[in-house]
């Protein structure tokens, strides 16, 4: 196995660090969940607010494994594909990815133009 980049390595900070705001946010929408329980009486609205705790949590986790992937991947055969997916998610929340996204464009274009 190749030895990890600066660019992999930045990538894997910036990972962690989501990783533990979403958990940190996790904790809070519970403590937010237990309140509208509390202060309203209206089903519907505890219903709503479960169902798009459930949806956020859902897609917090799918972005985290995407960007998993794309860090383990970002060299893989000098692709600008990788750090593409990591720009694009970027815009979907987690900014911290334009960090290894950006860079990761920058190193596959250095790599190509030494061939």
């Amino acid at each position: 196995m190749k030895s990890e980049t600066p660019v992999q390595k930045s990538g894997w900070i910036v990972w962690w660090i989501n990783t533990v705001i979403y958990f940190l946010l996790a904790v809070l929408l519970v403590g937010a969940l237990s309140h509208v329980s509390a202060l309203s009486n209206n089903q519907m609205d505890r219903a709503l607010a479960i169902g798009m705790s459930i949806v956020i949590a859902l897609m917090l986790i799918a972005i985290q494994i995407i960007s998993f992937f794309m860090i383990k991947f970002i060299h893989k055969d000098n692709s600008y594909i990788y750090p593409i997916v990591l720009v694009v998610l970027a815009f979907f929340g987690p900014t911290l990815y334009l960090i290894p996204g950006i860079w990761g464009i920058m190193y596959a274009n250095g790599k190509k133009l030494k061939k």
